[in-house]
């Protein structure tokens, strides 16, 4: 019995402090501070801590560790475990390899390339108590304080949800449990779903008034959280909180706690989108406040990019340019590099012999490439000039592009005609054969690389490790003016990965206002106008616009339903690639319909275009209800049994 009550405290005590590792941009590194009294002796060592508790916000720009890269289906890979790179946790949740011996991206648990967020809330808890008191850091002015207390109730807001948004209910870590806790006391039970929203949002209002409205010494502190970081946080907790997983979702009715309560309310309630829209707006305003605003491409004063290649870079820049005015908040850095080595494709006749920098081995998958808008700003399935003049029906069929195609296609080259005449995002998101690629060395649209992607040719497969299955690259997530020389320093230009741009927060208030209207024909105008801003910087028509002239369903812009399906692919076609869509699909409760389909590419491994350009099946998904929550690790069960293991597990 005592081994047991030693177990649960290791996950939830106060008695040891770790300090080993550093937050990305904090440029403090802890220094292993033997104890609790030296580490809150002064500022330094205090800022130190606050490093510490910064340092367990997972590394989302490593595909191994973000399930919303590799998890899902908007990408795939070759393999899990091969020469030169190896994904068996992500990937391996999408290859339905997920198990509760021995987790996946555990992060209850802190392993299998999950991060231990128990021990994260431990640590801000820790720094919370000591910075309360006064006589702790005693050379900090009251401003610093209260500011270090609001990171610390933002980072225990942002643990809790991040944990949220896996397990659902979720015990919350109100304070640390003293050395004297009883067994009972030791055994914590998970909360229902309400209290734990509630309790993050009470975080998140108690230290939004202690945050600064920007930062202000960006060469020590960006990444660090502000008032709009953490007004962004609340609105996307409520979104999720209002989203159908969680919002009266009978099929958690029998889902209950030791005590036979139920952890989900099985009534839907509209105010928690109305809650949600407001929390949206209020986080919009805020980022506008401090000077956020969405990302235009900078062109240098060399580059002469004409205006439709230019909206290409928009969507590129707004997530590769370094603290950009669009990011609102951030991490990870020191990883982008890590993440643009495997979506870059090879493009240099020495990249091939440079196999430990270019993977290239990121792979949008097809359906991923269909998801984007025609040129008009519509699907394809729904454009007239698609439909009317059999080019959707044909559009595995190939075609040859022409000059007039120059700054996004190969000229002269043969490619599918799925790749011709779409927007702008659907370009600056994909490489794929024939496609252009600004950037590695060279910053001009007259002298741009084009990529070559059949089995032989520099992108394509060349031998049985790294190489795209799809034959897509994610273009995306590699800044233009990273460079792989033929010799020398490998130039990356690494960026935090988003967590939360404003674009996000323009299209989540847009759903919510949908969501939260009653009726089917009473849109707001505030819909359109958050949509059609995002639509603009991409070079496209609004809504209304584009669906009255090009599309065969011109009606679907004024019902609520047929919002929500526009919301949700604007969502994927400006979010793509960053690791939003496989939560999307899961708080959507689509997950039986997204992910039991085919993942599909071309036939990589042909040399010409006639057998290159045939829809191939690469992998058939299986997801089934019990996906939607991952499962608790076995023994935690055993060791607690107030712990209950979600459905299906």
């Amino acid at each position: 019995m005592m081994k047991l009550k030693n177990t649960l405290k290791h996950c939830l005590g106060i008695l040891t402090v770790s300090m080993f590792s550093s937050c990305s941009y904090l440029d403090v590194v802890p220094d292993g501070v033997a104890t609790l009294e030296m580490a809150f002796n002064n500022k330094t060592n205090g800022e130190k801590y606050l490093a510490t508790c910064y340092s367990y916000i997972p590394l989302l720009g490593a595909q191994a560790v973000n399930p919303g890269i590799g998890s899902g289906s908007e990408t795939w890979f070759y393999t899990m475990s091969g020469s030169g790179f190896g994904n068996t946790t992500t990937f391996g949740i999408a290859n339905g390899l997920q198990n509760t011996n021995n987790p996946l991206c555990n992060f209850w648990d802190g392993d299998q390339g999950g991060v231990n967020m128990f021990q994260a809330l431990r640590d801000c808890n820790i720094f919370i108590d000591n910075l309360s008191d006064l006589s702790r850091v005693p050379d900090i002015t009251p401003e610093e304080r209260a500011r270090w207390i609001a990171e610390g109730k933002a980072l225990k807001a942002y643990f809790h949800y991040y944990l949220f948004q896996y397990y659902g209910p979720i015990p919350l870590i109100r304070k640390n449990l003293p050395i004297s806790a009883s067994e009972e006391e030791v055994r914590v039970k998970r909360e229902r779903v309400d209290d734990v929203v509630n309790y993050i949002v009470e975080l998140l209002d108690e230290a939004v008034p202690d945050l600064p409205l920007s930062i202000q010494k960006e060469s020590s502190e960006l990444g660090r959280f502000t008032q709009p970081a953490a007004l962004g946080l609340k609105a996307k907790v409520l979104i999720l909180a209002a989203s159908p997983l969680f919002n009266g979702n009978s099929s958690y009715a029998n889902f209950r706690d030791s005590d036979g309560q139920p952890f989900f309310n099985q009534t839907f309630q509209l105010k928690k989108w109305q809650d949600a829209a407001q929390a949206c707006k209020v986080a919009i305003e805020s980022a506008l406040l401090a000077g956020h605003k969405l990302y235009e491409f900078n062109k240098e004063e060399a580059m002469e990019l004409p205006e439709a290649f230019s909206y290409t870079m928009n969507v590129r820049g707004a997530v590769t340019e370094r603290f950009n005015k669009e990011l609102i908040w951030g991490v990870g850095a020191s990883h982008s590099a890590d993440l643009q080595q495997i979506s870059m494709p090879r493009l240099e006749n020495w990249h091939p012999v440079r196999e430990d920098v270019v993977k290239a081995c990121l792979a949008p998958t097809l359906d991923t490439a269909e998801l984007f808008y025609t040129n008009h700003g519509v699907p394809i399935n729904e454009d007239k000039e698609w439909v009317e003049t059999g080019r959707y029906a044909n559009r595995y069929d190939t075609e040859k592009a022409t000059d007039a195609d120059q700054y996004f296609l190969k000229s002269g080259y043969t490619t599918a005609k799925l790749h011709f005449k779409r927007e702008a995002r659907f370009y600056g998101s994909l490489g794929f054969d024939g496609s252009s690629w600004f950037g590695n060395g060279r910053k001009s649209v007259n002298n741009m690389f084009y990529i070559q992607a059949k089995r032989g040719d520099l992108s394509g497969q060349r031998s049985p490790n790294l190489y795209s299955i799809t034959g897509y690259f994610a273009k995306k997530l590699v800044n233009y003016k990273s460079e792989v020389p033929e010799s020398g320093s490998v130039v990356f230009e690494r960026y935090p990965f988003p967590i939360i741009r404003l674009a996000d927060l323009y299209l989540l208030y847009a759903e919510a206002l949908i969501e939260s209207t009653e009726g089917e024909n009473d849109i707001a105008d505030e819909v359109y106008n958050c949509i059609d801003l995002i639509r603009e910087r991409s070079g496209l028509k609004g809504v209304k616009e584009s669906w009255s002239k090009y599309s065969i369903n011109p009606e679907k812009v004024l019902t609520k339903s047929g919002m929500r399906d526009i919301l949700r692919q604007e969502r994927g076609i400006e979010l793509a690639l960053e690791g939003n869509r496989y939560f999307d699909v899961r708080r959507w409760k689509i997950g039986e319909t997204e992910y039991n389909k085919v993942i599909r590419g071309w036939n990589i491994k042909e040399d010409n275009a006639d057998d290159y350009y045939l829809i191939t099946p690469i992998y058939q998904m299986k997801y089934s209800s019990k996906d939607y929550l991952w499962p608790i690790k076995k023994n935690n069960i055993l060791i607690n049994s107030n712990l209950v293991q979600n459905p299906g597990w």
